[in-house]
């Protein structure tokens, strides 16, 4: 007989601990000895057996269970925690991907952009092609391309748009200077106005590009833009030039649509009545294509006395039969414009022929990522971004964008001396008429504009400060040897401001000095 107990073995001894382990200490029972039967019954049990041998071979078979024990757990515990990090790993990579648009591998292999990253480059690439000025070839065409393109230029922090946005505020009021006295005062509805005698296709793009960046679409007092394109198009003859044709016509429609202004029936019926039998219009796809864009934008409004939903399905059905084996209309300007007039008559945006009207225009991208020219590229970002002109109205959100004051022109006295004996500069005075709210730096271009015979060059640099001036009539800024050159700008009371050109944001009425001067440094 035996009994068995468990303790704590040490290394000291069998009551303590060992190696920290539990183990099995057996004890022998009364009426047995070491290596022998029991007293009353030696038969039968011959040469027994050594229980401190089983005592020390259970102990280590017991430590050996014990560790091999411990070692499977770790190695378990290591493989459940590396599968379950495999799996949140791929759940992060699955929800990081899901926000990205992968690119395409065309037949042959090569990848092709989505149109969104199609979108994404030419947009930034049309901003690039800014001039001077902060514009472009066609600066409105430009400004809502890029408010479909690339929205978060527009931001209220984003003072590049705002720059762009000021230019052609100051270009509308070019127009207007150059033709003043032109016009002349009319009257339209009971409403008198000066008349800005430019095409009406031109005027409409200004109003869509100031309806789409938050401006106040009609114009300025005493100057009615958007009375200035109705009249006019109602005076059209329906001969097509490059000015004045129905895809411009569609524009003054959509101008008028996406200011909220009251649209004359009589122009709804003359666009009606230049259908023609196969339903498209003069000039083609395009035309077509924009007569579709600006009806619906009409039918989607309030309700007409006269209905164009006859008209729209004609037109549409001519686009369509236009559709080619690629998934394209044409070019790629073509089929934008077509992009344009199915999203606007209520297509989905995610429909095949859409979806292949767009590819078709990724794969006429050139390598810089425009389309050609600036104004072919500012007319192809709405379809990219599946919008359509009717969009300027329906869901651009102006809350954030940078907004400029309508409060009108300003006029600046600028003055040039010199105070250097040799300079040959005669002090004369110019007045310079600018949009509220400009910096000297938009002045000073406008000097040269608008006094070409006077200021016959200037530049200026941009340093860490902001943009200084270099050269006005060839008189350079001269920094070598002990006598040095420079242009300083001086305001009222003949105070030298140390401001930037970009700084300086004058009032109406202010004059301004530019004064060459210079300094002779002491000789070390």
């Amino acid at each position: 007989m035996f009994m068995m107990r468990q303790s704590y073995v040490s290394r000291g001894g069998d009551s303590s601990q060992r190696d920290g382990l539990y183990t099995t200490k057996i004890s022998l029972a009364p009426g047995i000895r070491r290596g022998g039967a029991s007293e009353g019954h030696s038969e039968g049990h011959s040469g027994g057996f050594d229980f401190m041998e089983s005592y020390t071979d259970t102990e280590f078979s017991y430590q050996k269970h014990s560790t091999r024990t411990i070692i499977a757990l770790i190695i378990a515990i290591v493989i459940v925690a590396a599968i379950l990090g495999g799996v949140l790993f791929s759940m992060y990579v699955f929800n990081e991907s899901s926000n990205i648009e992968a690119s395409i591998p065309d037949s042959t292999g090569n990848v092709t952009l989505t149109p969104q990253q199609s979108l994404d480059k030419a947009s930034d690439w049309l901003i690039l092609q800014r001039d001077s000025n902060y514009g472009w070839t066609n600066t409105p065409q430009s400004l809502i391309g890029l408010r479909f393109g690339k929205p978060e230029w527009f931001l209220k922090d984003q003072t590049q748009s705002a720059l762009s946005i000021k230019q052609m505020e100051i270009e509308i009021y070019e127009y207007i200077r150059q033709t003043e006295g032109q016009g002349g005062e009319l009257e339209e509805d009971g409403v008198t106005f000066t008349d800005i005698p430019i095409p009406f296709g031109k005027l409409a793009t200004y109003i869509n590009a100031r309806a789409a960046t938050c401006q106040e679409p009609g114009g300025f007092d005493p100057y009615n833009m958007l009375k200035s394109v109705e009249r006019d198009m109602k005076n059209y003859s329906g001969e097509s030039d490059i000015d004045d044709n129905y895809y411009y016509f569609s524009l003054g429609l959509l101008a008028l649509c996406n200011s909220n202004a009251k649209i004359p029936v009589e122009l709804i019926e003359m666009m009606k009545s230049a259908q023609l039998p196969n339903g498209g219009y003069v000039h083609g796809l395009d035309a077509t294509s924009m007569v579709v864009v600006a009806l619906s934008c009409l039918s989607r409004g309030k309700k007409q006395k006269t209905d164009p939903e006859e008209t729209i399905d004609n037109a549409t059905n001519f686009i369509m039969r236009h559709l080619r084996d690629d998934g394209s209309f044409g070019s790629a300007l073509n089929t934008a414009n077509v992009v344009q007039a199915l999203l606007a008559n209520g297509m989905d945006p995610d429909s095949d022929i859409i979806d292949n009207a767009l590819m078709s225009i990724v794969d006429k991208q050139k390598s810089d990522r425009s389309f050609g020219s600036t104004v072919t590229t500012a007319m192809i970002l709405p379809a990219l971004a599946k919008k359509s002109y009717i969009d300027i109205k329906r869901s651009i959100e102006c809350e954030a964008l940078p907004t400029q004051s309508d409060d009108g022109l300003i006029d600046v006295k600028i003055t040039l001396a010199s105070d250097i004996a040799d300079a040959n500069i005669t002090e004369l005075t110019f007045e310079v008429r600018v949009m509220a709210e400009s910096n000297l730096y938009d002045v000073l271009h406008k000097l040269k504009d608008q006094h070409p015979d006077e200021i016959v060059e200037y530049k200026d640099y941009y340093g860490d400060w902001g943009h200084s001036i270099w050269s006005i009539n060839n008189h350079e800024i001269v920094k070598t040897g002990t006598h040095q050159k420079f242009w300083v700008v001086q305001l009222e009371q003949d105070t030298v401001t140390s401001l930037s050109i970009n700084d300086v944001v004058p009032s109406d009425g202010d004059r301004i000095t530019l004064l060459y001067t210079s300094v002779t440094l002491q000789q070390q």
